[in-house]
């Protein structure tokens, strides 16, 4: 069980934060408390770790004076513990947070209640998740000048696998005023978000900063590229990554306006079952015309098309055996970084993608950069028509688009050529085409 919430009652903090004796120091940032209008009083969901300890807790509000709302408070057994608060202390814990400390406890949830009727019972046992230590030692930071850094050549394998609902915990202790803590991107060293940092108290004990990774965005950068812990003004002395039951992975996958894109990735494998997105691979090339064959469970390291509404989609890993692509796949992958198309030769020609208003594929005559997680088709003859562009066939289209060309055509009478994507084609060779208002096969 657990502190339920109602209208009237908000959840400020949730994890699990184990307190030893008195020095390992639980922070509540007061933008936590900004959307409280009024409260009459905190509640904390404890366990008690050693029933044969004297287990207390301690809350003190985080301002200049740091003001004590209680003290060596008795905790007799697992449950929800109240303290009262007054308006003063409501005003002061939303301008500077608060600090909770204590002994031979665990802390999973903590509670504003305005006392209007929000239903308390007892604390779940919080899930046991497995930690892996990625670093430990002694590094102080100065001035932001000193850090970890586990990043690059230096990244620890388990962030190479971390997880949405991973939880970065940095152990630490000040060494001066205005002490920050901060989880940093390598690249340019500022906080993945506003979560990834905080203003640290001013105390003799070593203390926890934890960080949850909550989106896939932050966490493609921590797979591949790392993390730098940073700070003013603290010792950094250990970090560690705890993963979950529930944790996932996952990739993200962005769809510009044209509704179509290239993809790949490195390392994962990617389901796309169940997903608002339509993944295919290049089943089939011939002379102006690209043959495209759905796939829902796409291998690591492969070049696909995706089709959907303009967004970024995370994408779930997937799991067991991976079945490989039945024939031959055209499309190449990039993978995970910046990489470079060659120059076409005979009996290896390579084309680029264009996510225009007219999507298609473009011969590549020089060495061309293209990004990360993008694809392009290699062939082993030219494709290139003499004129108009090639055309993309998916082959679980079966309208998309036909019935409106159909319908411009008779009623204009025109007597023109058009491709499947609705563009004039002046001398249509061999492949499907719409001609007034019926769509035919020129073999």
């Amino acid at each position: 069980m657990a502190v339920t919430a109602n209208a009237e009652m908000t959840t400020v903090w949730e994890g699990t934060h184990e307190m030893g004796n008195w020095d390992k120091v639980l922070t509540v940032e007061a933008a936590k408390f900004s959307s409280i209008s009024s409260a009459e009083k905190l509640v904390l969901s404890v366990l008690d770790d050693d029933e044969d300890q004297y287990s207390q807790y301690k809350v003190s509000i985080k301002d200049d004076s740091y003001t004590t709302i209680i003290d060596g408070a008795t905790i007799n057994g697992d449950g929800n513990y109240e303290i009262s608060l007054t308006d003063e202390q409501v005003n002061l814990i939303k301008t500077y947070g608060i600090d909770i400390n204590g002994s031979y406890y665990t802390i999973t949830k903590v509670v504003v209640d305005t006392g209007e009727g929000g239903e308390i019972t007892p604390p779940d046992t919080p899930e046991e998740g497995t930690i892996t230590e990625l670093w430990k030692g002694s590094t102080a930071t100065g001035d932001w000048k000193g850090l970890v850094a586990l990043s690059y050549d230096n990244k620890p394998a388990a962030l190479a696998t971390a997880k949405i609902g991973d939880v970065i915990t940095v152990n630490y202790s000040t060494t001066g005023e205005d002490p920050h803590v901060r989880i940093a991107n390598p690249n340019g060293w500022e906080a993945f978000d506003e979560k990834a940092e905080a203003v640290a108290t001013i105390q003799d004990n070593e203390q926890t900063f934890t960080y949850t990774i909550e989106n896939v965005a932050t966490l493609e950068i921590i797979q591949r590229d790392g993390i730098l812990v940073r700070g003013k003004n603290i010792t950094i002395t250990k970090v560690e990554l705890t993963t979950y039951e529930d944790s996932y992975d996952a990739a993200s996958v962005t769809i510009s306006k044209a509704g179509i894109a290239t993809y790949s990735n490195s390392y994962k494998a990617l389901d796309f079952t169940n997903s608002d997105v339509k993944a295919y691979y290049a089943s089939n090339v011939e002379k102006g015309k690209v043959t495209l064959t759905p796939i829902s469970i796409v291998p690591a390291y492969t070049g696909i098309i995706v089709k959907g509404d303009a967004d970024t989609y995370e994408i779930p890993v997937a799991t067991g055996d991976i079945p490989a692509i039945e024939g031959t796949n055209y499309l190449k992958a990039v993978g995970d970084w910046d990489g470079k198309i060659t120059a076409s030769i005979d009996e290896i020609y390579h084309y680029s993608f264009t996510e225009t208003a007219t999507p298609t594929f473009s011969l590549v005559t020089q060495d061309t950069e293209i990004p990360a997680h993008k694809a392009y088709l290699e062939t082993p003859t030219n494709i290139t028509p003499e004129t108009g562009s090639i055309e993309l066939v998916f082959t679980d289209d079966t309208s998309t688009g036909i019935n409106e060309i159909e319908t411009e055509v008779q009623e204009s009478g025109d007597n023109s050529y058009y491709n499947l994507q609705g563009m004039r084609v002046e001398h249509p060779t061999k492949g499907i085409y719409i001609h007034k208002g019926k769509k035919i096969i020129i073999r």
